[in-house]
Parts: structure tokens; C-alpha cells; sequence
């Protein structure tokens, strides 16, 4: 039986959704080179934290293994784009591994940032259809596993889209309609504008802004405050947890007012730019919707949605959607799209 796979390839994180949404993961979009100092020592022995992928001839540490323990690693995606096809593909049949089983067939739709060049979609595309030999090794229990698998048919699009498909099956509507997708991640923020049911490169990019910009402007602020250095990346799990204060050498700080203002300032950053790109459109679009989803949407989604209603983009809150779940949406999206792929 064939099965369905959705993947969100994000500039944090690979996300996958399959079996109707009910296997849902993610794993640090990172891949690094072997290190074996630590082989076998760790307490966690789990499969997705204890990675490993042959390719090629040589072994990759994946996800949350090449996070921790690799010297040298090399994001999957960057600045709103896929850095290489090649690489992507790496994680991908690695992903691939903690949900297949060997002699599976399956129909595969991949998002990637939207600022990845076309070709680089294609050459993915290409890479990921038709029979793989995946063959991946537990770096914790040295456990090995060789599957054999086919993918009978690939789609690699821009990542928001499969917010924007699952938002419009949810809602119940049965023709396309005119909507920008705001998708905020840890290092950039990916702006697609749809049209009469397709994407609008011209109307559709990419900010810097994101989460690690709010997470930069905090610390700087709590090292003013405190003289201590501290990294933004390690106020990053504060953030996704909701949490208003953070712990500094056993103290106890309050980030309420500081999160609050500089999230504020970039949603509206975020918002000016979703105005410059919609001034894009044909003059005949109507902008129906604004849906928010990544990560950042947790943070930001409220403050946008204010935002578009001081700005006179919205009439009413309904119109600024943020999905139940704005992590695992793209991916989740996908997977109902490769079910549409069917014969």
C-alpha cells in the first residue's frame, strides 16, 4: 500500500507528517560530519537522536546527533532558502528512515523556504523520486538498519503552501482563494502570496527578521542589564515555552516587557513587508486571508494580527488565521497534498 508523506524542510527543523497526520516529527534541519569520540555513550537511544546516514560512501551525522556532537555541520536551509539540494536530500532519506519500512512505496510532498531558486527545486525533485537504498546506522547502540524503498511520485513547492491547502480543506472550501501566508522561523520569515489558486513569486520573498531577531534584541538587553554574556540561541527554548522570565546564574529575570515591546516592532516590520508584496498583486486580487505559521507564530501571531487591523489590511480577527498547530502545519498541508496525487 502506497503511503503518504508531508515534509516542511524549515530553517530550524525538518518537519514530517504521515499516516493521516497521525505521525507527526521533527528533527534539527542539520547535517555534520562523523564524530566518534562519544560513540555509544549516551543515555537517550533512540533512532532520532541517535542518527546516523550512509551516502555516497561516507557517513553523516542527521538532526539533533549532528546538533550536539558534530564538529563541523552545515544547516539544511539558511537566509530563506534551501542551501543545497544534494544536502537536503541527505536529511530527507534520513527522515525518510524513522517512518518507512523497507519494500514501502510512497508519494512525497516537499516545502522548502521560498526563496529557494527553481532549480534547486527541481534538482531536488529529481534527487527524491523513484527506488532508494537507505542504509542508517544507531550511533548510541551501533544498531543498523538497510531499507529499500521507492517513491513513486514527488513534489518539492514553496513550504507556506501546505498552510494554505490544509487552513483551506479545515475551513470547508471547495475553490481557491486570494491569501498571503506569513511562515516565521527561527532565522528567516517566508512571505507567500496566492492568486487564484497559485503562488505569486513576484508578490512572495523573504525578511531576515524572524525569532533569533527577537532572541538577539533580548539578550542584548539582559547583558546590558546584568553584564553577563549571553547567547541568543540559548534563550530560544524560553521563547517557544511561552515562558516571561529566564534564569541567570540562579536568578531570576523578568524578559515580560522587553519580549512583548520588541515583538511588537517586528511583527510590524513583518507587516510592512506583507504590504509592499501584496501592492504586487494583480489589480483584481482580494486578499481574503492572512494565515500565520512557523514557530514564531506562537510569538508574533497576535501582534501581527493587530497590526493588519491598525493598518486597515483586515476588517475583522478572523481574517488573520493562526492554525492550531503553526509548527507541524506545512508539513501536515503536504501530506494532504501528496493524497491529492493519487490516481
Amino acid at each position: 500500500m502506497v503511503k503518504f508523506i508531508g515534509l516542511d524542510l524549515g530553517t530550524s527543523t525538518l518537519k514530517v507528517s504521515t499516516d493521516n497526520m497521525a505521525k507527526l516529527f521533527k528533527i534539527p534541519s542539520i547535517i555534520g560530519d562523523v564524530n566518534e569520540g562519544w560513540t555509544g555513550m549516551a543515555m537517550d537511544k533512540s533512532w532520532i537522536n541517535n542518527l546516523i546516514l550512509e551516502q555516497g560512501g561516507r557517513e553523516y551525522f542527521v538532526g539533533e546527533l549532528a546538533r550536539t556532537q558534530s564538529e563541523i555541520k552545515r544547516p539544511i536551509a539558511s537566509e530563506g532558502k534551501m542551501k543545497s539540494a544534494e544536502e537536503a536530500f541527505i536529511a530527507i532519506k534520513s527522515a525518510l528512515s524513522l517512518v518507512a519500512e523497507d519494500g514501502d512505496e510512497y508519494i512525497l510532498c516537499a516545502g522548502v523556504p521560498v526563496a529557494t531558486p527553481q532549480g534547486e527545486m527541481k534538482e531536488l525533485s529529481r534527487l527524491l523520486k523513484g527506488d532508494h537504498e537507505i542504509k542508517i546506522r544507531n550511533d548510541a547502540t551501533s544498531e543498523k538498519k538497510d531499507l529499500s524503498v521507492s517513491a513513486k511520485k514527488c513534489l518539492v513547492i514553496p513550504e507556506p503552501y501546505g498552510t494554505y491547502y490544509k487552513t483551506l480543506k479545515d475551513r470547508g472550501e471547495e475553490s481557491a482563494i486570494d491569501a498571503v501566508m506569513i511562515d516565521i522561523g527561527h532565522g528567516s520569515t517566508d512571505f507567500l502570496s496566492m492568486y487564484q489558486g497559485h503562488p505569486m513569486r513576484t508578490a512572495s520573498g523573504s525578511l531576515n527578521e524572524a525569532v533569533d531577531t527577537l532572541t538577539s534584541r533580548i539578550a542584548k538587553k539582559l547583558q546590558d542589564q546584568t553584564g553577563r554574556i549571553i547567547r541568543p540561541f540559548d534563550l530560544m527554548k524560553s521563547i517557544e515555552l511561552g515562558r516571561d522570565d529566564v534564569m541567570l546564574g540562579g536568578e531570576r529575570f523578568s524578559i515580560k516587557e522587553v519580549k512583548e515591546y520588541y515583538a511588537e516592532q517586528i511583527a510590524r516590520i513583518m507587516v510592512d513587508e506583507t504590504e509592499r508584496l501584496i501592492s504586487t498583486l494583480p489589480p483584481d486580487a482580494y486578499v481574503e486571508l492572512y494565515i500565520c505559521c512557523g514557530g514564531g507564530a506562537y510569538t508574533f501571531g497576535e501582534f501581527i494580527r493587530n497590526a493588519l487591523a491598525e493598518m486597515k489590511m483586515i476588517a475583522n480577527p478572523e481574517e488573520c488565521v493562526i492554525p492550531e498547530d503553526p509548527v507541524m502545519s506545512n508539513a501536515m498541508g503536504f501530506e494532504l497534498v501528496a493524497q491529492s496525487r493519487i490516481e
